[in-house]
Protein backbone atom coordinates (compact mmCIF):
# COMPACT_ATOMS: atom_id res chain seq x y z
CA UNK A 1 0.00 0.00 0.00
CA UNK A 2 1.09 3.69 -0.26
CA UNK A 3 3.21 5.40 2.93
CA UNK A 4 2.17 8.49 4.06
CA UNK A 5 4.82 10.40 1.81
CA UNK A 6 4.03 9.29 -1.12
CA UNK A 7 2.18 11.61 -3.45
CA UNK A 8 -1.79 10.23 -3.69
CA UNK A 9 -3.36 10.31 -6.83
CA UNK A 10 -7.50 10.61 -5.82
CA UNK A 11 -10.50 10.78 -7.71
CA UNK A 12 -13.73 11.73 -6.97
CA UNK A 13 -16.28 10.86 -9.12
CA UNK A 14 -20.32 11.68 -9.64
CA UNK A 15 -22.59 11.73 -11.98
CA UNK A 16 -22.76 14.97 -13.78
CA UNK A 17 -19.68 16.46 -11.55
CA UNK A 18 -21.39 19.67 -11.18
CA UNK A 19 -22.44 18.82 -7.29
CA UNK A 20 -20.91 16.15 -4.87
CA UNK A 21 -17.54 15.20 -6.58
CA UNK A 22 -16.42 19.19 -7.04
CA UNK A 23 -17.48 19.64 -3.46
CA UNK A 24 -15.40 16.55 -2.21
CA UNK A 25 -12.66 17.85 -4.21
CA UNK A 26 -12.39 20.94 -2.68
CA UNK A 27 -13.31 19.81 0.98
CA UNK A 28 -10.43 17.05 0.54
CA UNK A 29 -7.83 19.41 -0.63
CA UNK A 30 -7.02 21.55 2.81
CA UNK A 31 -8.14 18.10 4.66
CA UNK A 32 -5.26 16.05 3.30
CA UNK A 33 -3.18 19.07 3.69
CA UNK A 34 -3.80 20.06 7.43
CA UNK A 35 -2.95 16.08 7.89
CA UNK A 36 0.24 16.48 6.17
CA UNK A 37 -0.92 13.70 3.51
CA UNK A 38 0.66 15.24 -0.46
CA UNK A 39 -2.04 14.51 -3.04
CA UNK A 40 -3.41 15.32 -6.61
CA UNK A 41 -6.81 15.49 -5.92
CA UNK A 42 -9.50 16.07 -8.46
CA UNK A 43 -12.72 15.15 -9.66
CA UNK A 44 -15.28 14.23 -12.82
CA UNK A 45 -18.35 13.00 -13.57
CA UNK A 46 -19.71 8.84 -15.53
CA UNK A 47 -22.07 11.59 -17.56
CA UNK A 48 -19.21 12.81 -19.55
CA UNK A 49 -20.33 16.46 -18.82
CA UNK A 50 -17.67 19.00 -20.52
CA UNK A 51 -16.62 22.60 -19.08
CA UNK A 52 -20.15 22.75 -17.20
CA UNK A 53 -19.71 25.11 -13.62
CA UNK A 54 -20.63 23.75 -10.47
CA UNK A 55 -24.18 23.53 -10.02
CA UNK A 56 -25.33 27.00 -8.22
CA UNK A 57 -26.69 25.49 -4.96
CA UNK A 58 -23.36 23.91 -4.57
CA UNK A 59 -21.31 27.18 -5.23
CA UNK A 60 -23.59 28.32 -2.20
CA UNK A 61 -22.96 25.57 0.18
CA UNK A 62 -19.51 25.26 -0.92
CA UNK A 63 -19.24 29.16 0.35
CA UNK A 64 -20.78 29.09 3.19
CA UNK A 65 -17.87 27.11 4.46
CA UNK A 66 -15.57 29.41 2.81
CA UNK A 67 -14.74 27.10 0.31
CA UNK A 68 -15.07 28.81 -4.02
CA UNK A 69 -16.44 26.56 -6.85
CA UNK A 70 -16.77 29.10 -8.91
CA UNK A 71 -13.89 28.04 -11.30
CA UNK A 72 -14.69 24.51 -11.10
CA UNK A 73 -15.24 23.36 -14.40
CA UNK A 74 -16.88 19.81 -15.31
CA UNK A 75 -14.78 16.58 -17.33
CA UNK A 76 -15.95 13.33 -17.57
CA UNK A 77 -14.46 10.33 -16.26
CA UNK A 78 -11.59 8.66 -18.70
CA UNK A 79 -10.49 4.83 -17.89
CA UNK A 80 -6.69 6.09 -18.29
CA UNK A 81 -7.01 8.90 -15.60
CA UNK A 82 -8.96 6.10 -13.27
CA UNK A 83 -6.16 3.71 -14.01
CA UNK A 84 -3.33 6.30 -13.03
CA UNK A 85 -5.11 7.06 -9.25
CA UNK A 86 -4.45 5.89 -5.78
CA UNK A 87 -8.20 6.05 -4.92
CA UNK A 88 -11.11 6.47 -6.94
CA UNK A 89 -14.23 7.32 -4.59
CA UNK A 90 -17.55 7.59 -5.95
CA UNK A 91 -20.79 8.86 -4.38
CA UNK A 92 -23.15 6.33 -5.59
CA UNK A 93 -22.86 2.07 -6.38
CA UNK A 94 -23.62 3.08 -10.10
CA UNK A 95 -20.32 4.83 -10.62
CA UNK A 96 -18.23 1.57 -8.70
CA UNK A 97 -20.43 -0.28 -11.07
CA UNK A 98 -19.85 1.99 -14.67
CA UNK A 99 -15.95 2.16 -13.88
CA UNK A 100 -15.75 -1.43 -13.32
CA UNK A 101 -17.60 -2.85 -15.91
CA UNK A 102 -15.45 -0.96 -18.22
CA UNK A 103 -12.13 -1.93 -16.55
CA UNK A 104 -12.14 -4.63 -13.30
CA UNK A 105 -8.53 -3.65 -12.30
CA UNK A 106 -9.97 -0.83 -10.68
CA UNK A 107 -12.34 -2.58 -8.16
CA UNK A 108 -9.43 -2.37 -5.62
CA UNK A 109 -9.58 1.17 -5.94
CA UNK A 110 -12.54 2.25 -4.99
CA UNK A 111 -13.58 3.87 -1.80
CA UNK A 112 -17.40 4.20 -1.03
CA UNK A 113 -17.76 7.39 0.54
CA UNK A 114 -21.57 6.75 2.02
CA UNK A 115 -19.32 4.05 3.59
CA UNK A 116 -17.89 6.40 6.24
CA UNK A 117 -21.27 7.90 7.21
CA UNK A 118 -23.40 6.89 10.84
CA UNK A 119 -26.13 7.21 8.75
CA UNK A 120 -27.67 3.87 6.83
CA UNK A 121 -27.42 4.86 3.07
CA UNK A 122 -26.52 3.05 0.11
CA UNK A 123 -24.92 5.89 -1.71
CA UNK A 124 -24.60 10.22 -0.94
CA UNK A 125 -27.87 11.17 -2.52
CA UNK A 126 -27.41 13.69 -5.88
CA UNK A 127 -29.01 17.07 -4.63
CA UNK A 128 -29.22 18.37 -8.25
CA UNK A 129 -32.02 20.49 -9.03
CA UNK A 130 -33.18 20.52 -5.51
CA UNK A 131 -33.22 23.31 -3.06
CA UNK A 132 -29.65 24.56 -0.78
CA UNK A 133 -30.76 23.23 2.31
CA UNK A 134 -30.85 19.37 0.46
CA UNK A 135 -27.37 20.56 -0.64
CA UNK A 136 -26.28 21.63 2.92
CA UNK A 137 -27.47 17.99 4.20
CA UNK A 138 -24.88 16.82 1.21
CA UNK A 139 -22.31 19.46 2.15
CA UNK A 140 -22.30 17.87 5.50
CA UNK A 141 -22.44 14.58 4.85
CA UNK A 142 -19.51 14.60 2.37
CA UNK A 143 -17.37 16.15 4.97
CA UNK A 144 -18.33 13.70 7.86
CA UNK A 145 -17.14 11.09 5.68
CA UNK A 146 -14.37 13.40 3.98
CA UNK A 147 -12.81 13.43 7.81
CA UNK A 148 -13.09 9.89 8.68
CA UNK A 149 -11.74 8.39 5.63
CA UNK A 150 -8.75 10.52 5.17
CA UNK A 151 -8.22 10.02 8.58
CA UNK A 152 -7.77 6.29 8.23
CA UNK A 153 -5.27 7.32 5.07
Amino acid sequence: MTNKSKTRRIVFVCSGNICRSPLAEAMAKPMLEERGIPAVVISAGTLGLQGRSAAANSVTVAGEVGIDLEGHRSQGVSIPLMRMADHIVVMAPRHEAELVGKDRGLTGKIVRLWEYLDEDLDHIPDPVGQDVETFRVMRDRVQEALERWIGKL
